[in-house]
């Protein structure tokens, strides 16, 4: 009977002094929010912070004033200004509220990232009362804002987003990273080359533009022409190289015989056949674009032809 008498005396006394903590700092507890915000509990069914919140009450934590601060005034007036609501907040402050306690895996370097730049909240994406902790599913919430995204995604040449085999975050790093928002803290080649293993040299014949950009010659969203490539070749190409000296130049009339075989070639286009051959796709010969081990046959151009 006695210990009866002391744990209820104990259990009145913890309380009171946690009471006494509440009111003298402007926390009321979440009992207090529910009075007047009770839908939420239905709308915020299965939601991350309110899972954790039982926990981080025991823990003598503030529930939902670990975000929102003390609802004290707010609840005694009745005025939103009285309180911090991620609706009112700038997008710095709602941002800050969040990185209060997530702080891990790439939110140091949220500052870094285009969304803070451009004043986009954790909460544009991140719902905080909603059962599901992103507004939209991916690619569908990164495309409601890069629109030029989405139409390049419709281009005859793009990685495989729509048919749902890769994601943007599979790529990208939506949080911010010291590499133009990817997920990479080196080249943006490495990137590339983590799923095009194939095109990771190093080659002892190399193509200048391969090893120092692959974005030089691809656009990764999408084009018109194959491959992601920027323009049809032989345009893309000659926006470097100058254009053989053949293709200027006009073709035979009749066929053509080795002296040497006695092999005849036919010229089933006549004077245009130069043009042609030369004109067209350079990778034709030039086939080995990003980078081989093997010289070419060419001696002129001491091997670097990449035609093998």
């Amino acid at each position: 009977m006695k210990s009866q008498k002391t744990v209820l005396l104990l259990t009145l006394i913890f309380s009171l002094s946690t009471f006494a903590l509440y009111s003298t700092s402007g926390y009321i507890g979440d009992k207090a929010c529910l009075e007047c915000h009770d839908g939420l509990m239905g709308k915020s069914k299965g939601n991350i912070h309110f899972r954790l919140q039982d926990f981080e009450t025991k823990g003598h934590k503030k529930g939902c004033e670990s975000c929102h601060g003390p609802g004290a005034a707010h609840a005694e007036e009745g005025d939103a200004a009285k309180i911090f609501t991620f609706k009112n907040a700038s997008a710095d402050a709602a941002s800050g509220a969040c990185l209060k306690c997530h702080q891990g895996m790439n939110a140091s370097d949220w500052n870094l990232s285009d969304h803070a730049a451009n004043e986009v909240a954790c909460s544009t994406c991140h719902p905080v009362h909603q059962p599901k902790s992103m507004a939209k599913s991916e690619p569908e919430l990164c495309m409601s804002c890069h629109n030029d995204i989405r139409v390049k995604s419709f281009y005859p040449s793009h990685h495989p987003m729509r048919e749902g085999k890769m994601k943007c975050s599979s790529c990208h790093q939506h949080h911010g990273s010291l590499v133009k928002n990817l997920k990479t803290n080196e080249r943006l080649n490495d990137l590339c080359l983590s799923c095009h293993a194939e095109k990771r040299g190093p080659f002892v014949f190399e193509h200048a533009p391969v090893t120092e950009d692959c974005m030089s010659c691809h656009n990764p969203h999408g084009t018109v022409a194959n491959n992601l490539l920027k323009q049809n070749e032989p345009f893309l190409c000659l926006q470097c190289h100058e254009s053989h000296f053949h293709a200027g130049r006009l073709g035979l009339t009749e066929d053509r015989t080795l002296p040497s075989t006695g092999w005849t070639s036919e010229n089933p286009h006549g004077t245009e056949g130069w043009r042609r051959a030369f004109l067209t796709k350079c990778t034709q010969c030039h086939f080995k674009i990003h980078g081989t081990d093997d010289p070419s046959q060419s001696t002129s151009g001491g091997g670097r032809g990449m035609i093998r």
